[in-house]
């Protein structure tokens, strides 16, 4: 039979072609058998199909020959195909082709199941990924839910709750961590980029489980044996023993708390959105829970001499006034002492700064010609007027020298607050108080009463300035010692935790600054960060500082705004990183308030309420600063403190006291904009120091 179909070989005729007839239509010759035998054909003998019922007979040349020539199975010319032997049975071409055909189908068959079988597991273990994924985030939402349970708990002082949250967390991480461990997700953690975000997933699940058993369980267990409660006894003095207990069990968890944070922040990004969403809170609350460990870890070995534990522990208390704004916080008006003897804590007077240092700075503090440069002799000479330099240890150094000088005691250390502190300790414990004068302050008020309404009271226009002055003093005196009782008067836990978290709260921006004597006391206040020092020396981190000193006596810092805006770094082709900085000034003075106001507040100059402050940028360390640009006109300098590049608003007039060309009237703005540059081999993201200023609560 002829094949018609696709099967069709290159032999067959060609069109108008006749069999046994080459293509040039000459006759083929004749082809012979193997080892020279003359070619044999067999006649062929084709059998007529049985016709079935309902089929249609078959042409009239089915078997019959094509050719002269051989017919293979296929029905088609092959001039060398060799005829089966005879045999018992009656085979024919349409037989070995149905075999063949079959053998055929049967491949395909067998494929195409493996290939649906491929698709059907591929699709399966999609699917139970796909499942254990949607688990997983259910999983780690309820983690972080248990972490804030564990946080609140504690924040309550419900310790025994805290602790059960923490076995929660304890299970929680545990099942994560093995269900990110499974076959699944190792295979999952095979496949290229989604791989490395599993792999990521499978880190934080360990280092969760690692954060629960090795550190917040044995705190909260710690916190269940000895509370808070513990460490205040029945007559307000602390149990420096509980104290010291708790800090132990703090400083214990540290280092798998550091070792755990560690990781985490060698993690990459995720490249999954919805991965990173999940997960990345918490790399992001376990860092803020390290953060506290490492500062208490910090603390505890100086806890006990800090609380008079080997004997007794004077300090003196700066109360910096912001309305006369100074660049390491404020004019030092009131000053008192806090004296501690082994945890019972006695708190002296606050009087006025003038009663209590001596007027010129002493000669054994040796202001260097850096300072004089940066700060001029004029302020520099007197010991209340450092504070000009933004640099806390070297200022608080002077003024404990200077009150040396004028008390005849030597002090252990010098605690700075701002008056906006008052207000704080006042929200968190509750308490309020009326002065002397019949003036409420309490939470909400004490900050505007302080900084603004007193003096308006008593020294705005047509009042007796020198004895208003006096008043103001006084009553700024007494707010400060009201304001100290009501945190350390009937001290429970509750008002000891309230008071950590606000003078916490303080150092975090330089509202509260702490230096010691002891040398081996303030380098750990300088491992915490809490040292506010501004020398190469110290710098840990690259800090742009933006200071600001007003150099009139006046009240205007009430009414002065600044604002410090940092662009995202670009990378140059070096390495290094440059930053887009903009500081803007503001003078928020009406002229109306300005008329009204008296000398004292806006200050004897003849352009009243008109600023004209000193301004100051330290570069990081290793870094530099460029491109100032000054929308005043304001004349710069440059120097140098302690290996920091400082550039800043210098002296113009060259009179004995110094002022600056750095204009400010009433009701405008001044802009700042220069470029920080930090080279490759500076790491670290830039920070950001600045002088605390009042402008929320004027905005208020």
């Amino acid at each position: 039979m002829q094949n018609q179909g696709k099967h069709s070989r290159p032999s067959q005729p060609g069109f108008g072609q006749q069999p046994g007839q080459s293509r040039a239509g000459a006759p083929r010759p004749q082809q012979n058998q193997p080892y020279g035998q003359p070619h044999q054909q067999r006649p062929y003998q084709p059998q007529q199909p049985t016709q079935q019922f309902g089929q249609q007979p078959y042409g009239d040349n089915f078997g019959a020959p094509q050719s002269n020539y051989n017919a293979n199975a296929y029905g088609n010319r092959d001039y060398n195909f060799q005829p089966l032997p005879p045999s018992n049975h009656n085979h024919d071409g349409m037989i070995r082709v149905k075999k063949k055909r079959k053998k055929k189908r049967t491949g395909l068959i067998v494929a195409i199941v493996i290939i649906v079988c491929l698709i059907v597991g591929v699709g399966g273990y999609g699917a139970a990924l796909a499942f254990s994924a949607k688990d997983m985030k259910a999983q780690a939402s309820g983690i972080l839910s248990t972490v804030n349970e564990v946080q609140t708990a504690i924040t309550g002082q419900d310790f025994a709750g805290a602790a059960q949250s923490a076995t929660k967390l304890q299970a929680s991480a545990k099942t994560l961590d093995e269900a990110l461990s499974s076959p699944l997700w190792n295979v999952a953690g095979m496949i290229p980029v989604i791989g490395e975000d599993v792999k990521s997933a499978q880190t934080i699940a360990d280092v969760l489980t690692d954060a629960s058993d090795n550190a917040i369980v044995p705190l909260t267990q710690s916190l269940v044996q000895t509370p808070p409660s513990e460490c205040i006894g029945q007559d307000g003095s602390l149990n420096i023993a509980a104290i010291s207990t708790l800090l132990g069990s703090i400083q214990s968890c540290a280092p798998t708390m550091q070792r755990c944070a560690d990781e985490l922040n060698a993690l990459p990004s995720m490249h999954i959105e919805q991965l990173e969403k999940m997960l990345s809170p918490a790399k992001d609350k376990l860092a803020n829970i390290n953060s506290t460990f490492q500062q208490a870890n910090t603390f505890a070995p100086i806890i006990g001499a800090l609380l008079g534990a080997d004997g007794n522990r004077t300090y003196l208390l700066a109360a910096q006034n912001s309305a006369e704004i100074r660049a390491s916080g404020g004019f030092p008006g009131s000053m008192g002492t806090l004296s501690i003897d082994n945890g019972q804590i006695e708190l002296g007077d606050f009087t006025k700064v003038y009663d209590m240092m001596v007027e010129d700075t002493p000669a054994q503090c040796n202001i260097t010609d850096e300072e004089n440069t940066l700060f001029y002799p004029w302020y520099t000479q007197y010991s209340w007027d450092n504070g000009f330099n933004p640099d806390y240890p070297r200022v608080a150094s002077i003024w404990a020298t200077a009150y040396q000088e004028k008390s005849g005691q030597a002090v252990d250390g010098v605690i700075s607050i701002t008056p906006t502190m008052v207000q704080d300790l006042l929200a968190a414990t509750g308490e309020s108080f009326t002065l002397s004068d019949g003036t409420y302050i309490d939470g909400t008020n004490a900050t505007e009463v302080l900084q603004h309404d007193l003096y308006w009271k008593y020294l705005s226009s047509g009042a007796n300035m020198a004895d208003g002055n006096d008043i103001v003093d006084a009553l700024f005196s007494e707010a400060a010692g009201y304001a100290f009782d009501a945190a350390l008067d009937n001290m429970n836990a509750t008002s000891l935790m309230k008071l950590v978290n606000v003078m916490m709260g303080g150092l975090d921006d330089r509202r509260v600054m702490i230096w010691l004597a002891n040398p081996t006391e303030q380098q750990n206040i300088e491992d915490m960060g809490y040292s506010e020092s501004m020398t190469a020396a110290t710098q840990k981190q690259p800090t742009l500082g933006v200071f600001i000193n007003y150099w009139l006596g006046s009240k205007l810092g009430w009414w002065l705004g600044m604002d410090t805006q940092i662009s995202g770094p670009v990378a140059g082709s070096d390495g290094s990183r440059t930053y887009h900085v903009t500081t803007t000034l503001t003078n928020f003075l009406t002229e109306q308030e300005a008329l009204a106001g008296g000398d004292y507040i806006m200050s004897e100059d003849s352009n009243r309420g008109n600023m004209n402050p000193f301004l100051y940028f330290y570069a990081p360390v290793g870094g530099s600063i460029s491109d100032v640009v000054a929308s005043n006109g304001a004349t710069l300098g440059k120097a140098t403190y302690q290996g920091i590049d400082v550039t800043y608003t210098c002296d113009v007039d060259g009179g004995m006291v110094a002022k600056p060309n750095n204009p400010l009237p009433v009701g405008t703005t001044a802009t700042f904009t220069y470029t920080v540059t930090l080279p490759a081999d500076v790491q670290g993201d830039l920070q950001l120091v600045t002088t605390p200023t009042l402008t929320k609560y004027h905005e208020n």
